[in-house]
């Protein structure tokens, strides 16, 4: 009779791994011997890998999934692992919601491939790919139909989690569960909070403040929270070009924060979703000032919806000694529907609706 480990991994071995109506990502997997994907949770690391898998012998497959509720009262080691890999010839082998100090050393296959929320540094030969969530370029290959305003307003709706662009189920109850499935009851509280202060300068002490008030919580916890969320890609902290002390957070997605909060009003969820297309097209930037961003090459991105020129023309030459001074070379003006362009000396000020200026952006990767 086998024992309970061997059992489990024969449960693994025998389930139905197979996936049907996948979108494709801009993201694929290469066949390197060692792989670790990593990205924030429901980024789409399951099913990217489920679907580069139908290309092989389900016979050469292991996947193990190490959230599966079995492991609640039953745990495998690496030995259980190698000595099934070896018995069943395992080419392929995929270790899912791994975290990293389950096994002393990994088990030896053609081709092993981890998933993860967070990142980590292994001391082997990995390569990594980071899995974002959808920037627009994407959610827009999603969509079957609709105008580029439809699918625009689709996007600001919805969000950038890959379940939500191809779901016709509410975005309220996906959310909801979205928020049962990742998050721990605490977690969600704090959520809540961070949620609130999406797209503001702020401290963790004074993120600390605003939970206590509001439900109990240890300073110790709160922290110690935080930094488990910046680690799985959901908040990320930006400095600010001017002051380095300062930092503004910024929610992984803009219309969860707005799911979770009533103070994202729509200029708000514009000028997070700006940043996060910077963020996720690797383009290093800092804050500059309350709501504008400054690129490493002194690009300055201002989200402003409802810009028009005749507007922007006076702001211009009223802030141009700031901009000359932060040595801007090029203002980009990100708006909902314009388009305008002018020179006030040596600086470019050019007016972009959003979906021509991320196009822009993912043409230079």
């Amino acid at each position: 009779m086998l024992n309970l480990a061997m059992q489990l991994l024969e449960y693994f071995y025998d389930r139905n791994n197979n996936i049907n109506d996948y979108q494709p990502r801009k993201f694929t997997i290469s066949n390197s011997p060692k792989i670790f994907i990593y990205g924030s949770p429901a980024s789409g690391k399951t099913s990217l890998v489920l679907d580069y898998l139908m290309s092989f012998d389900s016979e050469e497959i292991l996947y193990i999934d190490f959230k599966d509720p079995k492991f609640a009262f039953l745990d495998i080691m690496e030995e259980d692992v190698q000595s099934f890999v070896e018995a069943n010839e395992i080419h392929y082998l995929v270790l899912d919601h791994y975290m990293h100090e389950y096994f002393e050393i990994l088990p030896q296959v053609q081709q092993l491939i981890i998933l993860s929320s967070t990142d980590y540094n292994y001391q082997e030969d990995f390569e990594k790919l980071n899995l974002p969530l959808l920037d627009y370029e994407e959610f827009f290959a999603f969509q079957k139909r609709g105008t580029e305003k439809q699918i625009f307003n689709q996007f600001l709706r919805q969000g950038t989690l890959p379940q939500l662009a191809i779901q016709t189920t509410p975005k309220e109850q996906l959310f909801l569960n979205f928020l049962y499935s990742h998050f721990s009851p605490s977690e969600q509280k704090l959520l809540t909070v961070l949620a609130h202060f999406n797209g503001a300068t702020v401290t963790t002490f004074q993120l600390y403040t605003h939970a206590k008030e509001r439900y109990k919580i240890s300073k110790d916890l709160i922290y110690k929270q935080i930094k488990s969320l910046e680690e799985r890609n959901i908040i990320t902290f930006i400095f600010d070009s001017e002051n380095p002390k300062q930092k503004k957070l910024l929610f992984f997605d803009f219309a969860l924060a707005k799911y979770l909060s009533l103070s994202q009003n729509f200029p708000k969820q514009f000028e997070t979703m700006v940043a996060l297309s910077l963020l996720k097209h690797n383009i290093p930037f800092n804050s500059f000032g309350i709501n504008s961003y400054i690129t490493n090459e002194k690009n300055l991105i201002l989200p402003t919806p409802f810009e028009t020129e005749e507007s922007f023309w006076k702001k211009a030459h009223n802030k141009f000694s700031i901009y000359k001074k932060g040595k801007i070379t090029k203002v980009s003006i990100i708006t909902i529907a314009s388009s305008f362009e002018f020179s006030i000396e040596d600086i470019l000020f050019e007016a972009l609706p959003f979906y021509e200026w991320v196009v822009i952006n993912d043409e230079r990767e």
